[in-house]
């Protein structure tokens, strides 16, 4: 069975010569984008962002399956069942087009321009262009805007420029004629055509209709886009008047010899003291680079994602220098801006940037975001280079700068997850954490150096007071520098005050170097409901939380809270450290702290007096399950609350199910009970502290853990005593 694929123009198939009825428009359009992709797996991923874009149906996954079961049946009809495809087989979590050679227009039209360039045999451009039968996927106008598809025209507009240049040349401008004359009709006002096509009618005796042609592009560009004739129209219309011949080819060359692309070197200086990060680096070469030192089959792009401060534009820049070499074309770096004093560096103005970059002079650039992103794509076709794209915002600030063919690689850093890039695109993301401590221990040693005295022990205590944060390691390392060669100890209990601390690692007057303002800079650009949250979470006195206290803590619902953290853990600013647990590290701890006294005092203590009564409350269910049988007598109404109801009482949210609350329960959560009881006993709490206490007890003295059971003895003591005097009071 032989099976032919058309996209260039319509998308059609034909089975041992037959037309094939493909169907519906979206199974064109499945068929298109394998096509597209040139014999490279597809992820679900990509196939479902490309049809439905960012907001794709709750059902998008069944009903690609669908159509790709479709386009089995009516392409291998003689199929077994259950036997996998030979033309489009499920690879990993995607589909691939595995066409027979030939099989293909658009990868025929490819190997054309391919053997052309190598031969530089101009009549090969000639095949390829007579397989383009009109705008590809014409038939399919969802995906006409598709990044593959503008890149696609770019690849057709540089063969049939460079056909026509070389029969000009040649003298066959008759041969041309014809062509560019079809593409001008679809293109009116594509200047480098008609340009073509004016000195084409001149060298062909048309001299008439090359005036005419001049004539009608002109008054067409003034009434749709407001403009005059750009440098290469404008230079075909001087040729014409003057009568000018078309140039000559160098001798022995069927072309003329293209100037030569632009080679930008662009990565800023490697990081002073850079420290660790060889399981990192070793990890972006394995993904860059799995198919070989050679080119790849696909595109790829890798995605630099972690908490703000904590080195991922170090860690680019240090990769990128190791591997220079293996990008023999260039390294283009472009800084977004996506964090930073400064608005974002918009999509349109990058691509501009990077144009310009690759030799591109600023008067030939397009004006619509669309084409300069297709003229990248074309610029950057069969070139092997490396994009840096630093400090991104957001999915829509990279996709434009994504070449289309899988000879560049693309690094990007960014504090989102960039999770669009990742199922939209394939990206693989490296999350960086923070150093581990003898890391992060070494870097502030090598960057104190000057001072003498390495001093381990303090030098570790002042790495944990700085979260293992790259960033605030540095900016201790300058304090150390400036303070001389006095002991450790001193910077270190400084640093022991969290706000002491912020003010510490402010940087001086940089604000690219201080803790607080590149903190504030995420924080900036937060929804209210998470912004809310991180300020929120700068009340909460134990080291990790859960979605069950996150609603309590901000008197929201389960679903809200939950929606509001995942924003967070998207933007970096909290971590997950477990099955629905999360941690702020030291610094935002601290910073969250700062933030959460702009709220009014009421509110806060509405917040704590919420996330009390739910620890109290689940406490005390959880205690009750545990042996021996009899129950925790419960004396407040909070405690006789039933674990599981959708809304706690006093406010304090919802209670997980008693299926969550028990021995497992209790021993998660052990750290944060303690906390809570000896926060609410040391500050206004004192009902709630004794009945956290009291629920407690029987579970830390069962387990051993005396020095746990002692404090809250004494801490219930006290808070006993302000209770009975305050009931004394009411008497």
């Amino acid at each position: 069975m032989a099976v032919r694929i058309q996209v260039l123009g319509q998308v059609r198939a034909w089975r041992d010569g037959e037309s094939v009825d493909l169907g519906s428009a979206g199974q064109r359009a499945v068929l298109g984008l394998l096509a597209l992709a040139d014999g490279k797996p597809v992820t679900r991923g990509m196939l479902v962002h490309a049809l439905w874009g960012d907001h794709p149906p709750p059902t998008a996954v069944n009903i690609l399956q669908t159509r790709v079961k479709h386009l089995r049946r009516v392409l291998e009809p003689d199929r077994p069942p259950r036997r996998d495809s030979a033309l489009i087989p499920r690879v990993g979590d995607g589909y691939r087009l595995c066409a027979p050679p030939g099989g293909v227009d658009l990868a025929e039209f490819r190997r054309l321009v391919r053997l052309a360039g190598q031969d530089r045999d101009a009549s090969r451009l000639g095949e390829a262009l007579r397989l383009w039968r009109g705008d590809p996927l014409i038939d399919v106008p969802a995906l006409h805007r598709h990044p593959a598809l503008l890149a696609l025209v770019e690849e057709w507009r540089g063969a049939l420029t460079r056909y026509a240049d070389a029969m000009l040349a040649e003298g066959h401008a008759d041969r041309a004629v014809q062509l560019l004359a079809e593409a001008a009709a679809a293109h009116p006002l594509d200047e480098a055509v008609q340009s073509r096509l004016i000195r084409a009618y001149q060298a062909a005796g048309q001299r008439a209709q090359a005036f005419a042609t001049y004539q009608a592009v002109r008054a067409q560009l003034v009434r749709e886009l407001g403009v005059d004739p750009g440098p290469e129209l404008a230079a075909a219309h001087d040729a014409l008047l003057r009568d000018d011949p078309p140039p000559r080819p160098d001798a022995g060359h069927g072309a003329p010899a293209a100037p030569q692309p632009a080679v930008p070197a662009e990565l800023p200086a490697d990081v002073v003291g850079f420290v660790g990060r060889q399981a990192e680096l070793v990890h972006l070469d394995r993904l860059a680079f799995a198919d070989g030192p050679g080119p790849t089959t696909a595109l790829r792009v890798l995605a630099v994602t972690g908490t703000p401060g904590v080195g991922k534009t170090a860690l680019a820049i240090r990769w990128a220098h190791r591997v220079r070499e293996r990008f023999p074309d260039g390294q283009l770096y472009v800084d977004l801006r996506g964090h930073d004093p400064e608005p974002p560096l918009s999509a349109a103005d990058a691509l501009a940037r990077a144009l310009r970059s690759l030799g591109l002079p600023a008067g030939a650039t397009p004006s619509a975001p669309g084409e300069r992103a297709a003229r990248l794509r074309s610029m950057l076709a069969g070139r092997r280079m490396l994009l840096v794209l630093d400090s991104a915002a957001s999915v829509e600030q990279v996709r434009p700068l994504l070449p289309g063919t899988g000879d560049c690689v693309v690094l990007v850093t960014s504090r989102d997850s960039l999770a669009g890039l990742v199922a939209g695109h394939g990206a693989a993301r490296l999350e960086v954490d923070l150093l581990p401590l003898h890391d992060a221990v070494s870097l502030f040693t090598r960057l104190r150096a000057p001072a003498g005295g390495s001093e381990p022990d303090a030098a570790a205590a002042l790495a944990l007071r700085c979260a293992r944060l790259p960033l605030a390691l540095r900016i201790a390392a300058e304090l150390a520098l400036v303070r001389g060669s006095g002991p450790l100890a001193g910077l270190v209990e400084e640093l022991s005050d969290p706000h002491r601390r912020l003010e510490l690692l402010s940087g001086g007057q940089d604000a690219r170097t201080s803790v607080t303002a590149v903190f504030s800079w995420s924080y900036a650009r937060l929804p209210d409901p998470a912004a809310r949250m991180l300020r929120l979470l700068g009340l909460h006195p134990g080291p990790d939380i859960d979605s069950y206290a996150l609603a309590a803590l901000c008197g929201t619902d389960l679903a809200a809270a939950r929606r509001a953290i995942d924003v967070l853990v998207r933007a970096h600013l909290v971590r997950r450290c477990g099955d629905d647990r999360y941690q702020l590290h030291e610094l935002l701890r601290a910073y969250a702290a700062r933030l959460v006294l702009d709220d009014d005092e009421e509110s806060r203590h509405a917040a704590l007096t919420r996330l009390l009564t739910y620890y109290r409350v689940a406490a005390a269910a959880a205690t009750d399950t545990l042996p021996p049988a009899e129950r925790h007598r419960a004396e407040h109404p909070a405690e006789r609350h039933r674990a599981g109801d959708r809304a706690g009482p006093c406010g304090s949210g919802p209670v997980p199910p008693a299926c969550l609350l028990g021995q497992d329960w209790l021993d998660r959560e052990r750290a944060n009970l303690v906390a809570a009881a000896v926060h609410a006993s040391r500050y206004g709490w004192p009902e709630h502290g004794v009945a956290l206490t009291r629920a407690l007890l029987r579970y830390v003295e069962r387990g051993g853990r005396l020095e746990e059971a002692a404090t809250l003895h004494m801490r219930a003591l006290r808070a006993g005593r302000v209770v009975g005097m305050c009931a004394g009071r009411r008497a």
